[in-house]
């Protein structure tokens, strides 16, 4: 079982390349289309205050297919992946509501993760997501 073991150790820096650079993942290859920046600076969003109060540290924001997608590039305290759905669902409502119940995009740096967020008819909320390297 070790000797598997340290194979796969072996093996484990190639795999990261198996996986798409941010830029060639599907986020920016299939569904968002004419993104432009939105200076941090100076918006002014309910958005942000969501973010604030839990904790997430935006890096960037991006509006895209006529300002209806928006990708927030955050550093998440937590991994979304992980056992922390207490924490991340009614996070996931508070920015539904906050972002006019538009469907979205956030690029967890922490994570290295592009999380799809939209909400089905039956009012639930629906994610996936995809990992990228740097």
């Amino acid at each position: 079982m070790m000797r598997f073991f340290l194979v796969f150790l072996l093996f484990l820096p190639y795999l990261a390349f198996a996986l798409p650079a941010l830029e060639e993942t599907e986020l920016y290859t299939k569904k968002a289309t004419d993104c432009h920046e939105v200076d941090l600076s100076t918006w002014q969003h309910p958005i942000r205050a969501v973010f604030k109060k839990a904790d997430i540290k935006l890096k960037r924001a991006q509006l895209c297919n006529a300002d209806r997608y928006p990708i927030f590039t955050v550093e998440l305290p937590y991994d979304p992946t992980g056992q922390t759905k207490s924490y991340f669902e009614p996070l996931y409502w508070k920015i539904h509501a906050a972002n006019g119940k538009w469907p979205y995009a956030m690029v967890a740096t922490s994570d290295n993760l592009v999380l799809y967020i939209s909400y089905s008819a039956r009012n639930t909320v629906v994610m996936s997501y995809e990992q990228y390297h740097l």
